[in-house]
């Protein structure tokens, strides 16, 4: 393979094996990635390359980086496709994920709903969660959004593993690495833990909230920003990823991602009350008109069976009108259901004199009303 005299870049269409380089697609301080085609598969792939003398410090990181890639089987991780060395470099060849960058798509879909924000976070923190629950653990330490891939069907896919650290316990760094912004305070010591990542994942989530990328505008301007635009728990658990001190965040992403869905949950319990309050207040409305149209039709001498043929007629019209929302659906469906109950309540009344039971034209309030004898 051919390399640019005085630049650490590959000439296009150069082979390695039977992978055709075709353009760059990503650079950073761990290395230029490139796109290539199998020529044999005709798959494309994402080849990593690292430069310089065999025993370099970069080209060993990449080995490294390789290794360790081979021995996850989590498919929100890239897989590894083959290790190539040359006499001046190391490629790392790996699965292509095709989709785009979170923070390409943060900035189409800004400005984000809550619940958006915290379905995409919950995806995010599950993911660094595994990380943190290997063994070894692995601290990612550059959490980002463009290191996170968003593909055609929603998934979230991290795309570089080149400044993780793995190990037990807190882990001493050989070199810095972290994105100013979105990096914890300790992350440029050399011990940090799980901790470093939490830290990043609440930046990142405030991200997502505000629009302000901390690692451009700054993270206090970020910050202030969530903290005078999100509701009281998403503060209080962003507040608790950004603390000075790490002993005073969470311990890993799996707690955040554990807290993360308890809101989520109490948000699905709360939206189902209010559906169903809803749903509620308009079979009252619709009882009501039903009530008082059947009080209408008994004074005008309607037959009962006509008007009932009349009413499913309707309600069949309304229910193909309707068949695309499930909740109006269910309301039609409830409210034909009371209709039909007082008509056949009423029918007993005028049958037994007894009491009976009537929703007022008030339609939050029941009272009773004696027959007339």
């Amino acid at each position: 393979m051919n390399v640019q005299k005085g630049e650490n870049s590959v000439d296009k269409n150069i082979c390695i094996g039977k992978f055709r380089i075709i353009r760059k697609i990503a650079e950073g301080g761990e290395g230029i990635v490139y796109l290539a085609e199998d020529d044999k598969l005709h798959q494309f792939n994402a080849v990593k390359f690292a430069f310089g003398d065999n025993d370099c410090r970069e080209r060993c990181a990449l080995r490294k980086e390789a290794a360790r890639l081979a021995a996850f089987s989590d498919r929100r991780l890239p897989y590894l496709v083959d290790l190539a060395e040359g006499l001046d470099y190391t490629a790392e060849i790996m699965e292509y994920v095709e989709g785009e960058t979170l923070g390409e798509y943060l900035k189409e879909k800004f400005p984000l709903k809550s619940d958006d924000a915290l379905g995409l976070m919950l995806k995010v923190s599950d993911l660094i969660a595994y990380l943190h629950e290997s063994r070894p653990q692995v601290i990612y330490r550059d959490i980002k959004p463009d290191n996170f891939i968003v593909t055609r069907d929603g998934s979230i896919r991290l795309i570089d593993m080149g400044t993780a650290l793995f190990g037990y316990g807190s882990l001493e760094a050989e070199n810095m690495s972290g994105t100013p912004g979105y990096a914890a305070p300790e992350q440029f010591r050399k011990n940090i833990g799980r901790e470093a990542d939490v830290y990043a994942l609440g930046m990142l989530y405030a991200y997502m909230l505000t629009g302000i990328d901390p690692a451009r505008e700054g993270k206090e301007k970020c910050l202030n920003a969530c903290m005078a635009a999100a509701d009281r728990e998403i503060r209080k658990i962003i507040k608790k990823c950004t603390e000075e001190v790490p002993e005073e965040r969470f311990s890993n992403a799996r707690e955040l991602t554990d807290n993360i869905i308890i809101i989520m949950n109490k948000r699905s319990r709360l939206r189902f009350t209010a559906a169903m309050g809803s749903l509620l207040s308009n079979v009252l409305i619709w009882g009501s008109i039903a009530d008082m149209l059947a009080a209408g039709l008994k004074a005008g001498g309607i037959n009962i069976y006509s008007f009932l043929k009349c009413a499913v007629n309707t309600y069949g019209t309304l229910e193909h009108i309707y068949s695309q929302n499930v909740l109006e659906y269910h309301i039609f469906a409830a409210s034909f259901i009371v209709l039909v109950t007082l008509l056949i309540k009423n029918a007993l009344t005028d049958a037994f004199c007894k009491r009976e039971f009537i929703i007022s034209c008030d339609w939050n309030e029941l009272y009773t009303e004696k027959g007339k004898l």
